[in-house]
């Protein structure tokens, strides 16, 4: 009698895997990028209408992405300070005293040389946080993990000290993550793990895993996973917990959940360099606009700070040790996981993403060195970041595995139409903003050494031709007229949405000539944004956005995800800032410090972590 085959977990695909598909699905960037660039200058030498037409589609492509993230970022800032503001009414209604579910929530800090103050003031915000969740819940109901690398000199007795402080607010434990460790691929391949985040985090969770299986008991374990340097809202855990059991009472299965906060990286707005808080606008309108914009059932990837239940993880095995963007790989690959059971005739749910619209706060680039430093580090960070293009990759092999696996008759267009939209969310994040910028670079070029025309198109603007005359319509969505017109609509958006109550010590101009505006944190803030936007925006961009992502494409060619991971500096200056337990949002800081964050903060020195 003829064995079964193992069904093929297509989930567990790697892009080092020694075989055609993934060495293809490895090329894939840098190829797109490589016709593109190619179809531009063919359109540059022989045909403008090639030129406008590539350039128009990717501008298309882009103005819709941004203007709805921007318009939909503008609608979750002021769902979020609702929330904030009725969190503390609303208290008793979100988590009942009496729950049939239980949450227990595991918190997993990976962490690399991090300063004992910032890892002091996080776990400060998760024990205001605990204090939130219902008195039913004992404090082995809420477990932080501090995940540590073994080869960080000295990390033992930082651990210690952390314990010290905080052993009897809610359980700790502690993981070391060894080094040279190898990963084994389904094709029998081995490769040594990348230190970083992925791999520390694979570790930690699998010991969490060992922990907690040894329990019998009918509680639903979440795990959180956060920065060291994050500073989550005091209601986050207490939201999850509340959604979990009206999911539950809905008849809704909650064990193929994410839940996302949207982030801004502004605790130290004022005080990072311009290069640092470039990013933070840009960070902040997608991620923002991207978790806002779950409300109304788009599609949406986890980053940084998120939670899912515990079995999803370890089932899913979200997290590998040779990959970069540890976030979304864990969303990508528990959303293959998920239709792997599904072919499995597993009654399970599709992945989802659940908003929680309560923002946390992280800090930006700045290095205690010196201003350049900082430059240099978030060059580091910005190539880091880059690298999640090959998470594409990754979706293309687990897509391609997966297509090959299945019987056409599972094919159906809500399943394909599902996956598209999940291949094509790093496909915009990394491919098509940087080749709209490119196009839109060779067309300027193209434009001045043509006289300050466009072949083919009309002299002028003509608005009553526009919808008439095909040629006005493409060279106007191209940008062939006013070549600023095709950013200036979404950073207007960008200005009106992204600023939030987070004062990120932010030192406010006194000067009499402002008149009413004088000592206004938020005009300060306001001037300092349109100034980075309109002046520095486009040339920092343009190093440290499109040339690391070509510089990314080439490396995932390459290399894969063989990658130097290197730390950035995150200074957060001491104060009365620090002393704040959630940031300055109106109605929930509190002024209780421990005592030792009050010894932190007697003096003036700079606080330094890294990321």
């Amino acid at each position: 009698m003829k064995s079964i085959p193992e069904p093929h977990e297509f989930f567990k695909v790697n892009i080092h895997e020694e075989r055609t598909a993934a060495y293809i699905a490895r090329s894939m960037p840098f190829l797109i990028f490589l016709v593109t660039v190619c179809l531009l200058i063919l359109g540059v030498l022989r045909n403008a209408v090639l030129l406008l037409t590539i350039t128009a589609a990717l501008n298309v492509a882009m103005w819709l992405w941004v203007v709805s993230m921007a318009l939909t970022c503008m609608y979750g800032v002021i769902q979020s300070q609702e929330m904030i503001d009725n969190a503390n009414e609303k208290e008793s209604e979100r988590q009942p005293t009496e729950s049939k579910v239980t949450v227990r929530h595991i918190v997993v800090i990976p962490n690399y040389k991090e300063s004992e103050s910032i890892l002091t003031d996080t776990l400060r915000s998760l024990h205001e946080a605990k204090e939130r969740l219902s008195a039913l819940q004992s404090k082995k109901d809420f477990t932080v993990v501090i995940a540590m690398e073994e080869r960080e000199k000295d990390a033992k007795i930082k651990y210690t000290k952390l314990k010290e402080q905080y052993e009897g607010k809610f359980e700790m434990m502690v993981t070391f993550h060894p080094k040279d460790l190898e990963v084994t691929h389904m094709d029998g391949s081995v490769e040594p793990e990348v230190k970083g985040k992925a791999s520390n985090l694979k570790h930690a969770v699998q010991e969490v895993c060992k922990k907690f299986d040894k329990e019998e008991s009918s509680k639903k374990n979440v795990l959180t996973v956060i920065d060291a340097d994050v500073i989550l809202h005091p209601m986050y855990f207490q939201h999850i917990s509340h959604d979990i059991a009206s999911m539950e009472d809905r008849g809704e299965d909650p064990s193929y959940t994410f839940w996302q906060a949207p982030q801004l990286p502004w605790r130290n707005f004022y005080t990072c360099p311009v290069v640092s808080r470039v990013w933070g606008y840009i960070s902040s309108l997608w991620e923002f606009g991207g978790v806002s914009g779950l409300i109304y059932g788009s599609h949406h990837m986890v980053f940084s700070a998120y939670s899912a239940p515990l079995d999803l993880a370890k089932n899913a095995e979200c997290w590998d040790g040779d990959v970069i963007a540890e976030d979304h790989h864990a969303f990508l690959k528990a959303w293959f996981y998920a239709v792997f059971q599904k072919t499995q005739a597993a009654a399970c749910p599709w992945v989802q993403v659940k908003p929680v619209m309560l923002p946390s706060k992280s800090t930006s680039v700045q290095s205690d060195d010196d201003y350049w430093s900082s430059w240099s580090e978030r060059w580091d960070q910005a190539k880091r970041h880059a690298q999640g293009v090959a998470e594409l990759s990754y979706a293309l092999l687990a897509a391609w595995d997966m297509l090959t696996s299945l019987p056409v008759t599972s094919l159906g267009p809500d399943f394909l139409w599902r996956l598209l939209k999940v291949v094509f969310k790093p496909f915009m994040m990394h491919i098509v903003s940087t080749l709209q910028a490119i196009s839109l670079l060779v067309l300027t070029l193209y434009w001045l050494a043509s006289g300050n025309e466009i072949p083919w198109c009309p002299k002028q603007l003509v608005l009553t031709n526009l919808m008439t005359q095909g040629d006005t319509l493409l060279c106007g969505l191209a940008g062939a007229w006013v070549l600023a017109w095709p950013v200036v609509i979404p950073f207007i958006l960008l200005i009106e949405s992204c600023w939030e109550e987070a004062d990120g010590a932010v030192k406010p101009w006194e000067s009499s000539f402002l008149g009413p505006f004088a000592g206004s944190k938020q005009f300060t803030a306001l001037c300092l944004l349109l100034m980075d936007v309109l002046i520095f925006f486009g040339p920092i961009m343009a190093v440290y956005g499109v040339l690391v992502e070509i510089l990314a494409y080439c490396n995932v060619l390459v290399r894969g995800n063989r990658f130097e991971y290197k730390t950035a500096s995150k200074s957060l200056a001491s104060g009365k800032e620090v002393n704040k337990s959630y940031g300055s949002c109106e109605g929930m800081d509190s002024t209780q410090e421990t005592p030792a964050l009050q010894k932190n903060t007697e003096s003036d020195d700079v606080e330094t972590g890294q990321k």
